[in-house]
């Protein structure tokens, strides 16, 4: 059996929403939006449109199960053409859908233009606010009549000699307008129907009015919306390029320094001046590095040597200039031509000490 108390605390859980911990109410479905475009077709639904009609001819008395399941049975069947034609076709849709979504701004939520839903302490939902610009609405023959019928009976200007309570009149009014004949109403029935039929004219207008207004409030903000995607997306289409930029420019610069290599190579010989191992052997070979060494003999120890052979792989043109310098010096007969100062030249003073006998 159930008790009073478990079925008060399940309508009490109805009432109360979900952020006081009751049951979560219905969700309502959200607009359609008639401006948003058209979802794409697959391959598969652009058969299905092709093909309806024929087979929903060819038999009347199908469901429409039955019909989706015959189509459903072809389309494993199909040839690989018209299976081709539909992809082409579902391409091109797509293309189109693509297009149309990249200036669409969906439609502003309900929950910001409706006044949000109050409850008060018991979980009871409150009534929304009256809004103070809506036209009045029409009174009833029964209002019509009480206003008159208390202006001549309970009214200060109808002279009653005691105040009357609210609960007696209503009691009065209702027991009054019980025995009210049909011909008396008709006046009253007549000004009620007139009253009707104007507010009818000022609430259709009034509604119109409010409409206007919301759409133009939903475009401005579609517009604003659209704007702030479409300066998102400029944004972010120049961070891209300037990514882009400079990934062409560490591009260029690699290269360039690989032409410069090359170049440096060439200037040298076959496979340049490597530093270690059998290809500096190679390198050292050559006759301008063998007279360096030679020169370099009796004043500066080996290391010295292998010193100038990185130096000339690094840079050959301070390596060559100098040399040229020391045989420059070596052809005058009034200039001794020194070694030392070769070795300084190329390597520096500090690090040449290091190396002289």
């Amino acid at each position: 059996m159930v008790s009073k108390s478990s079925v008060a605390s399940a309508s009490l859980a109805k009432s109360v929403p979900a952020a006081q911990g009751g049951v979560e109410e219905k969700k309502r479905r959200k607009r359609r939006d008639r401006d948003k475009p058209k979802r794409a077709m697959s391959a598969y639904l652009v058969f299905l449109s092709r093909h309806r009609l024929a087979v929903q001819k060819s038999h009347p008395n199908w469901s429409v199960t039955d019909v989706t399941k015959e189509l459903a049975r072809r389309w494993k069947d199909v040839s690989d053409k018209e299976r081709a034609e539909c992809q082409h076709q579902s391409d091109e849709d797509k293309k189109r859908y693509y297009e149309q979504m990249a200036d669409y701004v969906p439609l502003p939520d309900e929950k910001e233009e409706e006044a949000p839903i109050r409850y008060d302490k018991d979980g009871n939902r409150k009534r929304r606010k009256k809004d103070k610009n809506a036209p009045r609405k029409n009174r009833s023959a029964y209002i019509i009549w009480a206003a008159e019928y208390r202006d001549k009976n309970f009214r200060p200007k109808a002279a009653a000699n005691a105040p009357v309570s609210f609960r007696e009149q209503a009691t009065e009014l209702g027991q009054a307008w019980a025995m009210l004949s049909a011909s008396a109403r008709k006046k009253y029935d007549d000004a009620a129907a007139r009253e009707a039929k104007e507010y009818a004219v000022k609430r259709d207008a009034y509604l119109e009015e409010k409409k206007k207004l919301a759409i133009a409030a939903r475009e401005a903000k579609r517009e604003r919306l659209l704007a702030e995607k479409r300066a998102w997306e400029a944004t972010k289409a120049a961070a891209q390029k300037v990514k882009d930029d400079r990934k062409a420019e560490r591009a260029a610069l690699k290269d360039q320094r690989a032409k410069e290599r090359s170049t440096v190579k060439k200037s040298n010989g076959a496979g340049g001046l490597p530093k270690t191992g059998k290809k500096r052997a190679e390198a050292t070979s050559s006759d301008t590095m063998a007279r360096i060494k030679a020169a370099l003999v009796g004043v500066s120890n080996e290391a010295a040597w292998y010193k100038i052979v990185d130096k000339h792989a690094n840079a050959p043109e301070k390596v060559n200039d100098a040399y040229k310098q020391f045989i420059a010096n070596a052809k005058q007969t009034h200039f001794s031509a020194d070694p030392k100062a070769f070795l300084v030249a190329v390597l520096g003073y500090d690090e040449a000490q290091q190396h002289l006998l």
